[in-house]
């Protein structure tokens, strides 16, 4: 019976940890992504929400602005 040869066991092992490297690195940017853009798009419904809230509270103080 042959003995598999360690270099190539290793080199398996370290291609497989490569390659796990670079798919966690992939999700680990694609969450940080998804939650800026989710939090871009809070912020800019709470923006548009308080301008609107604001415009209507100008209106009912001095009437219509245009």
């Amino acid at each position: 019976m042959d003995t598999p040869d360690p270099n190539v066991v290793n080199d398996l092992i370290g291609t497989a940890g490569l390659i796990g490297l670079i798919v966690g690195f992939v999700v680990y940017i694609a969450i940080l992504a998804l939650s800026l853009w989710i939090g871009y798009l809070i912020i800019k419904a709470a923006v548009r929400n308080g301008l609107r809230e604001h415009t209507l509270w100008l209106e009912q103080r001095r009437g219509p602005l245009r």
